[in-house]
């Protein structure tokens, strides 16, 4: 019997082994493609504003004026948001022969980081051009990514609930954002009722935006009931910021697995020892910090991935180092004289 043959039974292990290798390759980039169309998905969806209620906007038939608001951007370190206004004067409130408002109007901003601002717009002002508000926001930056904020007033309840801690307030109710009253020749205001309309945002890309909008049934300030607009907002990161900060951190985690691996390995003698792997260990601990500073939104130094994930993984990356370098100390000879 020839010794070049090779046993029989042999070729159907190595061709089990061989399709089990072939399905699984098939699986994994099945499950890749799947993971990258969520993440499309994801990203589509963020920065999407909804407005879930709201005055519709007025018409040529209706006197009154329309609202446009965009987020422009958010502070979550300082709780501040950013929107930008534009007004749309309609019916005897707009001249259209030279595209100007035709009545003096006095908008009133209620809750601004500066404190309550009112803009005086005279009859014959040019439609256009865009205002900025900064306005306050309740929310916990700490819990990045899932942290969000909100836009509103407390109700009773949750006032009674929060005695103890008069800041951890749910803001579940309207606030008033602006009020708009008319305003005579001597600059008087006058007691007249101006329709609101509100346009629907944009969206900031990487948030997800609700608003709700309504109007007053009470007088606030000199401005008569119905004047007032009033806004309860929600706003939470989109789903491509989630997506985005789940993988860092899943590699983060991957790789002080693969450091700790790798100093396992030189510790019990299985590869040999290479000296210059020590700065492949020192450029993983400091590569991760600026990964970690560049996420969506810069998170806050000491939020909760911070304490969960990041620490854990520079300290992991840090003993990793230290194994490799106490074998290279142990096992490593010494040059010849």
């Amino acid at each position: 019997m020839s010794t070049s043959e090779a046993p029989s039974g042999t070729g159907r292990p190595v061709r089990a082994r061989r399709g089990w290798r072939q399905w699984t390759a098939v699986v994994v980039a099945v499950l890749l493609g799947l993971v990258y169309l969520l993440s499309l998905a994801a990203y589509s969806e963020a920065g999407q504003s909804k407005v879930d209620n709201g005055p519709p906007p007025v018409n040529e038939k209706t006197a009154g004026l329309n609202f446009a608001f965009d987020l422009v951007a958010i502070d979550p370190a300082k709780g501040q948001m950013t929107l930008r206004m534009f007004i749309n004067p309609q019916g005897s409130f707009y001249d259209e022969a030279d595209g100007s408002f035709a009545r003096n109007i006095r908008i009133t901003v209620r809750y601004q980081a500066g404190g309550q601002v009112t803009r005086d717009i005279p009859a014959g002002t040019p439609v256009g051009g865009t205002s900025e508000l900064i306005m306050f926001v309740e929310g916990n930056p700490n819990t990045y990514p899932f942290d969000h904020y909100e836009y509103g007033w407390p109700s009773d309840v949750d006032k009674a609930n929060a005695i103890d801690d008069p800041y951890d307030v749910a803001l579940s109710n309207p606030a008033p954002l602006l009020s708009v009253t008319e305003l005579g020749p001597d600059g008087q205001t006058l007691p007249t009722r101006i329709s609101i309309g509100v346009y629907p945002s944009t969206g900031l890309q990487g948030w997800t935006e609700k608003w709700n909008f309504s109007i007053s049934e009470q007088p606030i300030g000199n401005a008569v009931p119905g004047d007032t607009l009033m806004l309860h907002m929600n706003i939470k990161r989109g789903g491509g910021v989630l997506a985005f900060v789940v993988v860092v951190l899943t590699l983060m985690v991957v790789t002080a697995v693969l450091a700790a691996l790798v100093a396992r390995s030189v510790a019990r003698k299985r590869r040999p020892i290479e000296a210059t792997m020590a700065g492949w260990f020192a450029a993983l601990l400091f590569a991760l910090v600026p990964l970690r500073t560049n996420m969506p939104g810069s998170p806050p130094i000491g939020a909760w991935i911070d304490v969960a994930i990041f620490y854990w993984v520079e300290l992991g990356l840090l003993i990793a180092m230290a194994v490799f370098i106490g074998s290279w100390l142990r096992y490593r000879k010494p040059p010849p004289d």
